[in-house]
């Protein structure tokens, strides 16, 4: 396992800021070794390893034949359904859970590819996640095969136009039953494309921008899935996720493979926040790692540096900068990582110009 992370390169994970993305995500297609794959089947949460990343299966029906979501180490996924009711895969980021992260305190954004087959049965593709204070969800399709009406996205609000491309938005009550957060009221804010894509830039925090311009907190009527109207609190809430969605009703069957997939998570401020170390060189270093990523290799933990400069910058498989790591003379990078950090783990380190990947244990 270590041998295949090490082997990564994690181009899905490195933060850019949208004024330095390297591409749309059209143009590249398996440039990449995914890792190993993970295959889920029948409703499961969980982590992928080594990364802040997550992932999701959900159907209605608990667990059905022929109905799959496999992950890979390097966060690219595919999933499958067929007869299912309500299905849902879910692949991307984490955040805190019982207070989330304020929805404009970074820079989001995600570049795509992926190819699809769908066969029958209503299918919604774009990013997806759920909020805190208030509890909530949203939805920004970017892709679909379906109808849509007011019993999936409930009452438009409006259109704005980001990306260069104009989306509806809309608010729907979801107070059907429990879903699998636990929340039996909340308000889902869904954005949908004017035209359907299988590939491109979509800057998130736009989005989230225009939601709150919409929805200030004010109280409005808005239906629920079965048409009845209530007054609901309308205010887009602290994020606690922000996947890559696929969502499918219907008694669909069809397939979703995504052969690249990167979200940008960089801090909105980063002259100011304590919480991105290193910060001031992110967008910069960030930058430096996309274009290299291409040329990602693998090193040995106990490889040596014979380098006049031995401060080596850091990052962790998400791109983001951990720091400078001082290598003494003898040290091995391996054991300098882990005296700066103390955290064993996979990482990413640039030598001589280069970008290297490295797995560090105690």
């Amino acid at each position: 396992m270590k041998d295949k992370m090490m082997k990564l390169g994690l181009a899905f994970a490195l933060g850019l800021a949208a004024s330095v993305h390297a591409s749309d995500g059209c143009s590249i297609r398996d440039t990449l070794l995914r890792g190993e794959a993970h295959l889920v089947t029948g409703n499961q949460t969980g982590a992928i390893s080594g990364t802040s990343m997550g992932y999701q299966l959900w159907l209605a029906e608990g667990s059905v034949p022929n109905n799959s979501l496999t992950y890979y180490d390097n966060g690219f996924f595919k999933a499958e359904w067929q007869n299912t009711q309500d299905y849902w895969a879910r692949v991307g980021l984490t955040y805190e859970a019982t207070k989330g992260m304020p929805h404009n305190y970074k820079k989001l954004s995600l570049e795509y590819n992926y190819t699809k087959t769908v066969e029958s049965g209503s299918v919604f593709i774009g990013v997806n996640g759920w909020t805190v204070d208030p509890a909530g969800e949203f939805f920004i399709i970017d892709d679909w095969i379906a109808q849509i009406d007011e019993a999936y996205v409930g009452r438009k609000f409006g259109e704005y136009e980001v990306d260069g491309s104009k989306y509806a938005v809309y608010a729907l009550m979801t107070d059907e039953g429990e879903s699998w957060r636990g929340y039996t009221h909340r308000v889902r804010f869904t954005s949908v494309r004017e035209t359907p894509r299988e590939c491109g830039y979509m800057d998130i925090t736009a989005h989230f921008n225009k939601f709150d311009e919409l929805f200030t907190g004010q109280t409005d009527t808005i239906p629920n899935a079965r048409g009845i109207r209530k007054n609901s609190v309308l205010k887009f809430g602290n994020l606690t996720d922000l996947m890559a969605t696929v969502e499918v009703f219907d008694n669909g069957k069809g397939s979703i493979d995504y052969a690249y997939m990167r979200f940008g998570d960089l801090y909105a401020d980063e002259s100011s926040s304590s919480a991105a170390p290193e910060s001031s060189s992110v967008a910069e270093s960030s930058s430096s790692v996309a274009e290299s990523s291409s040329s990602t290799h693998a090193l040995p933990a106990t490889a040596h540096i014979s380098m006049s400069d031995r401060n080596l910058l850091v990052f962790d498989v998400q791109g983001r900068v951990l720091g400078k790591v001082f290598v003494p003379a003898g040290s091995t990078i391996g054991s300098a990582i882990l005296a700066r950090f103390g955290v064993a783990g996979v990482y990413m380190v640039k030598v001589d110009g280069k970008l290297g990947m490295l797995s560090v244990s105690k």
